[in-house]
């Protein structure tokens, strides 16, 4: 091929990853989504369809309720966990709901965690903003997810101005790192925590790092790489407030090794993921080997 077949070509090559890419930071389109939807079904076809444009196939996927209240009330919350699982009923092959929480009912939450996980498959649990990772309150919700060995996705951010009363800063996810050094832990928003988040974090080998936060940042994905290990990154998107085809290129443009980009790609969220899950490893090509649909019926092994 020559003239603009070409070029087109050889951007095409450019933008598709090299390997199966799981994107481990997503929200539904009713929660943060450009246009309204009127069924989950069609909610899940829409973020579906932008992912595999961008050569992503699987998703995280966690609803903070289509209020997006930071404090929600139980009923907003188990009414947004059902929406996250209507999803993966719409498209099981593709999204992976985790169990969103709030420490303001500790209690209450750790019931949602074993709603969520022992009896649904959810796969993970989601903190927001509704209390900072080093309070306490937290603790209740942590033994839920350190029993079912699931990670936890804390969302955190480090700002000069603009700090919300109860976001978490690195070092309260340091905090909680080490409060529970047996449960896994991913601080949200790479490109939120800055470079000074990731130094924060360095110590605790039980923190991983999601890419997603903010718009592309050239060299941000390489730095988290060089002090942490490819072993310690994880590709988010925070996909629909930005596009996972744009936050894609944030890894794709960080000079990764082979291994390296596989890692942050897919390979770390196989690792964190629970079995019931459906995300396996990749083979030697970078396909994804066969796994078997997460069950939906009676409980799971705990191990």
């Amino acid at each position: 091929m020559t003239g603009r077949g070409a070029s087109l070509e050889s951007l095409r090559q450019r933008i598709e990853p090299p390997c199966a890419a799981l994107d481990f930071h997503t929200h539904p389109l009713a929660d943060f989504g450009p246009c309204p939807v009127s069924t989950p079904a069609e909610d899940a076809g829409l973020l579906a369809a932008a992912a595999r444009r961008a050569g992503i196939s699987r998703m995280v996927v966690f609803s903070l309720h289509h209020t997006c209240a930071r404090q929600p009330d139980m009923a907003q919350i188990r009414e947004a966990n059902d929406y996250a699982l209507r999803l993966r009923d719409a498209q099981p092959e593709v999204f992976v709901p985790f169990c969103y929480v709030s420490p303001c009912f500790p209690q209450e939450g750790a019931q949602e965690v074993e709603r969520c996980i022992g009896r649904e498959r959810m796969a993970g649990v989601k903190l927001w903003v509704a209390r900072r990772a080093s309070d306490t309150a937290l603790d209740p919700i942590m033994l839920q997810a350190e029993r079912w060995g699931v990670p936890v996705l804390q969302h955190a951010w480090n700002k000069t101005v603009g700090q919300l009363a109860n976001e978490s800063y690195p070092d309260d996810v340091a905090d909680l790192a080490n409060r529970f050094p047996r449960v896994r832990i991913v601080m949200a928003h790479l490109n939120g925590v800055n470079p000074r988040g990731v130094e924060t974090v360095r110590s605790c080998p039980n923190v991983w790092i999601d890419t997603s936060g903010g718009d592309p940042q050239a060299g941000i994905v390489a730095y988290a790489v060089e002090r942490l290990g490819s072993g310690r990154i994880l590709f988010g998107s925070d996909a629909p407030l930005r596009h996972p085809a744009v936050m894609l290129s944030k890894a794709l443009a960080a000079g990764l090794e082979r291994q390296g980009l596989r890692d942050v790609l897919w390979s770390n969220a196989a690792r964190l993921l629970p079995d019931w899950s459906g995300v396996a490893a990749l083979d030697e090509a970078g396909s994804r080997r066969p796994a078997n649909p997460p069950a939906r019926e009676g409980r799971i092994d705990q191990g």
